[in-house]
């Protein structure tokens, strides 16, 4: 009897010891669904994945500042990361795009802010698989005379450092240089103000930029990239072999598309696939 009552104890202890450590997970509102502590990673912060960033990116991030993010398509992979890697932290690194995009950052675990995958990148970066696919969309004002037909003689605005202003560059190739932006908010102010006659930019960046416009910008066309975001890890990581097999996992079980229906949909306003495809003239 005395030994029954000894275990009995002992089971009640463990089951309030476990209960204790899921409640001190601090994931906002996220809720993760997978295997807590089924995968292992390594950390710069003990018992805290730090994911490094760039904000305000609504819809990704949702929050007023880093310490205030509470859920989110991109935080919330995070935690469920950091879930999985039994972490019950989540700590954001905020950057500004070209000191995240420059590789030269090494106080974050892992990285995640729309990043593509493209063979350059690869060599600063270790890369997941793709989480996400994104082609190029084109936003103007509305009732702008932009067309696939005349692009390239219009004004454009790109994000420095983004693909797509790589692609603009490189493969449309505009009649003048287009106008570089530090960050998104600021390329959208300049569209707005009248400086540039459309931006092209992630088709995801420049949908939730319109659904905040009340129609004052629009979405007119895409160009079909067929890009991946993937989860940035510093170069040679540890972590990158598991990070890529957790992106997978979250494929397989329903993850991915849980997030996008909660996050995603919401922040762009219409679906993305309504957006006509443009090909170069």
């Amino acid at each position: 009897m005395k030994s029954f009552a000894l275990l009995a104890v002992a089971g009640l202890l463990s089951t309030l010891a476990a209960t204790a450590g899921a409640q001190a997970a601090e994931y906002g509102k996220c809720e993760p669904k997978g295997e807590r502590g089924s995968i292992s990673l390594e950390t710069i912060a003990a018992d805290t994945l730090t994911v490094a960033t760039v904000l305000p990116n609504p819809g990704w991030y949702n929050g007023i500042s880093p310490e205030k993010i509470e859920d989110g398509f991109e935080y919330c992979m995070g935690a469920e990361i950091a879930h999985r890697a039994g972490l019950d932290k989540v700590r954001l690194v905020n950057m500004a795009w070209d000191q995240y995009i420059s590789g030269t950052a090494s106080n974050y675990d892992i990285g995640i802010a729309g990043t593509t995958i493209t063979e350059a990148r690869k060599q600063v970066f270790d890369f997941s698989q793709p989480y996400f696919s994104s082609n190029l969309g084109v936003a103007v004002k509305k009732g702008a005379d932009v067309s696939a037909e005349n692009i390239r003689s219009k004004r454009i605005g790109v994000l420095q450092g983004n693909m797509g202003s790589d692609w603009v560059i490189g493969t449309l190739k505009p009649d003048q240089q287009p106008s570089l932006y530090q960050s998104q908010p600021d390329m959208v102010t300049a569209l707005i103000a009248g400086q540039v006659d459309a931006i092209v930019s992630d088709a995801t960046l420049v949908l939730s930029a319109t659904n905040g416009t009340n129609g004052m910008i629009e979405v007119i066309g895409q160009f079909e990239l067929d890009q991946g975001y993937g989860i940035v890890l510093p170069k040679g990581s540890a972590n990158a072999a598991v990070v890529d097999q957790a992106v997978a996992a979250f494929r397989e079980d329903g993850t991915l598309a849980d997030l996008s229906a909660r996050y995603l949909a919401p922040l762009f306003g219409v679906d993305p696939a309504s957006v006509p495809v443009w090909t170069l003239k």
